[in-house]
């Protein structure tokens, strides 16, 4: 790793065709790649260089993933310098390998002068964590602890090989992140530097590294064990005056074998495009060539990073979510964390950014209609569809003030296309998805019949005078048929409650019956009504919170029907309370579709129902899903002992010891002296029973 507005139509141009395919992330300046295939997927470990380096500024280890080797998606940092708490490094986060065993992944850093660390983490995406709390190898009386590189053998053995000039090696115990046996250092490799990647081909291994500075190539050396002696074999790619540092990353993906390495090409046309004769600076980016070898092993020659990349897999399928940071190249955007690890949005986009998909397939069919989530919306904003080119033929255009899901048609998405998504405005956005003219399903009510027999008919729930039966309340849970972007809005993939549908909404028990819960600002759903009676109506609503306050406002039509409503917590999630108000507009007669919005984040919404009730509107309900009674938190706490602390994902964060017949404000203390933060946290007591309550209010 040594070496270390749209002005100007004709490098606008240059950026849609083959200069932009020798850089393969976009969104950041990329170094020192460690890819590493799980699954059908290519998980790429980059360094990150800043966007105002001169020399080296690098501060974290970014993730990208893909598919298909030219459409990346990115996740951002998955570990920092200020993850190893024992170094006071705050510079020098330099190349790294992460490997996975065992259902956990490491990832193997240096802190330069202090050695190699190691860090650990559940997920490919993170969060990393350092369990030494002191380096996995240091060699004090030099700096020479550089570059680490893994390989677990056939046997089971691991490997951890490193090393700036001089190359070094030692076996790793099962768990990963402890040694056995002596350091071993290597005879000098003719023209290695530094950077080596070790992996194994066939019959073969192969030590690969950059070649000596600078400029810097990469060169290999072969074995016919793990542990060598190491034969020198030439150059996969010779030294380049184009490239100061280079640094190899090598795999075999879905029958093919690609190198990996560094260039400065980002930055030449960025230097380009702002009319700035081209200076090296250390803001380097991730290159990729296919690469192939002969029949003895030895590997093809590369002269430089190709100027169209390499081939696509795949098409690019456009009918599923797909985040908004998915691209094979991005214009002037940035992307940034949001949510839980692995997430993240793309930012900075105002007028002339854009990003770009390679070879998404829309089938003879074509697309229906466009959908994308958006957020922090400044201004007036839109994202423009175009088809080849970033000026090419526009099949959709969504325009929006607001945050939330946009849905628009389309007209010739059909075939095979690059698809640019041209922005304007400012604002941040999420994800994206089109829908299938094939498949797409008009909006119509649901009820639980369907979940026996789609065809089933349904009744409309039906808006009165009075509240009479069943028949008058809108069950949260049963919202209409059409699907996310058209029946409603919800900002996760996946379905928190695994309850009663099976789509994106989540929907949670609730007693005897269900209510949609780990709800977000922003989200919404649909429902198809009959209004039987014209006038403003008196309503009762059943919902619940752990927060101190929720809110959330009804439509009709897109028409407000109410003002905001602010509904006061209800201690934890389980415990149901109803909310009394009137529309604030006049209903009218006929079938309507009345839309619920999510305007703070945490609520569960149990029913509603329309016009003037007599006697307890429970009895009206006659046994259905009904309010639970409110459970006293020392009940939830019956005896002492360590309970089990989660994320509103599900993901378990910890315990928290609480002594019998604790109060809410006795666990809500207990979370705080644990060391939980500001935040909204799930609880489970011995009996599995769920406490949903927030911390730091």
């Amino acid at each position: 790793m040594f070496g270390k507005n749209l002005i100007v139509s004709s490098v606008l141009a240059l950026a849609c065709t083959g200069f932009a395919q020798k850089i393969v992330i976009t969104t950041n300046y990329t170094a020192d790649p460690a890819p590493y295939v799980h699954g059908d997927t290519v998980y790429l470990y980059t360094t990150h260089d800043e966007d105002n380096a001169d020399g080296f500024m690098m501060y974290d280890w970014l993730l990208h993933t893909s598919t298909d080797m030219v459409n990346w998606t990115s996740h951002g940092a998955v570990a920092s310098l200020g993850d190893i708490k024992w170094s006071s490094k705050t510079n020098g986060a330099w190349a790294e390998q992460v490997i996975e065993r065992d259902g956990k992944w490491f990832m193997y850093v240096p802190i330069h002068g202090n050695g190699i660390s190691v860090l650990v983490a559940d997920s490919p995406y993170g969060p990393f964590k350092e369990p030494l709390n002191k380096a996995l190898v240091w060699q004090r009386e030099h700096w020479n602890d550089i570059d680490p590189t893994v390989w677990i053998d056939d046997d089971g053995q691991a490997y951890m090989y490193w090393g700036n000039p001089e190359l070094y090696m030692i076996k790793l115990n099962k768990d990963m992140i402890s040694t056995q046996g002596s350091i071993v250092t290597y005879p000098k490799i003719k023209d290695y530097q530094e950077g080596p990647w070790v992996y194994k081909h066939g019959n073969n291994y192969y030590m690969t590294f950059a070649s000596t500075c600078c400029a810097e190539g990469i060169g290999y050396a072969m074995s016919d064990k793990i542990t060598g002696p190491w034969t020198y074999k030439g150059d996969i790619m010779p030294h380049s005056s184009r490239s100061n540092g280079n640094h190899p990353g090598i795999i075999d993906f879905k029958g093919k074998s690609y190198v990996f390495g560094l260039n400065y090409e980002l930055w030449r046309y960025k230097s380009e495009k702002m009319g700035q004769k081209f200076q090296h600076k250390e803001r380097r980016s991730v290159g990729l060539s296919e690469m192939k070898y002969n029949a003895d092993g030895t590997i093809q020659k590369i002269d430089y990073w190709p100027d169209n990349g390499v081939a696509q897999l795949e098409d690019f399928d456009p009918y599923k979510r797909v985040e908004a940071e998915t691209m094979s190249w991005g214009e002037d955007v940035r992307v940034r964390k949001s949510g839980t690890a692995g997430n993240t949005v793309i930012t900075n986009l105002s007028e002339g950014k854009y990003t770009k998909i390679s070879g998404v397939e829309f089938g003879d069919a074509g697309a229906e209609s466009f959908s994308a989530s958006v957020l922090n919306v400044k201004k007036a904003s839109s994202i423009t569809v175009r088809l080849d080119k970033v000026n090419g033929e526009i099949v959709g255009k969504a325009e929006f003030s607001a945050d939330g899901l946009v849905t628009v048609p389309l007209t010739g998405a059909v075939g095979k296309h690059d698809v640019f998504f041209v922005f304007a405005g400012d604002f941040e956005a999420d994800y994206w998805e089109f829908e299938d003219s094939k498949t797409a399903i008009p909006q119509s009510p649901f009820c639980k019949e369907k979940l026996k027999d789609a065809e089933a008919k349904c009744d409309v729930p039906a808006v009165g005078a009075s509240v009479e039966g069943p028949a008058n309340f809108i069950d949260f849970e049963n919202y209409d048929v059409g699907g996310a972007g058209k029946a409603y809005y919800d900002m996760d993939t996946e379905n928190q409650g695994k309850e009663y549908r099976e789509d994106r909404v989540d929907i949670v028990k609730n007693g005897d019956g269900f209510a949609v819960g780990y709800t977000q600002k922003g989200e919404w759903l649909e429902y198809t009504v009959n209004v039987e009676t014209s006038g403003t109506l008196p309503f009762e609503l059943s919902y619940a919170t752990g927060m101190e306050s929720a809110s959330v406002r009804f439509f009709m039509d897109n028409e407000p029907i109410t003002d905001t409503l602010s509904l006061s917590g209800t201690d934890d999630f389980d415990t149901y309370a109803t909310y009394k108000g009137k529309t604030t507009k006049e209903l009218t007669k006929g079938e309507h579709v009345l839309k619920v919005l999510i305007t703070s984040d945490y609520v569960n919404l149990d029913w509603i129902a329309f016009g003037k009730v007599e006697g307890d509107i429970m009895d009206k309900r006659k046994g259905t899903t009904s309010i639970k009674p409110k459970i006293a938190a020392g009940a939830f706490a019956k005896i002492a002992g360590e309970y089990k602390v989660f994320d509103l994902m599900g993901n378990m964060l910890g315990k928290v010891r609480l002594n019998a017949g604790a109060s809410l404000i006795e666990i809500k203390n207990g979370l705080k002296t644990a060391g939980f933060g500001r935040g909204v946290y799930v609880v489970r007591n011995p009996a599995g029973k769920p406490l949903k309550l927030q911390v730091g209010e």
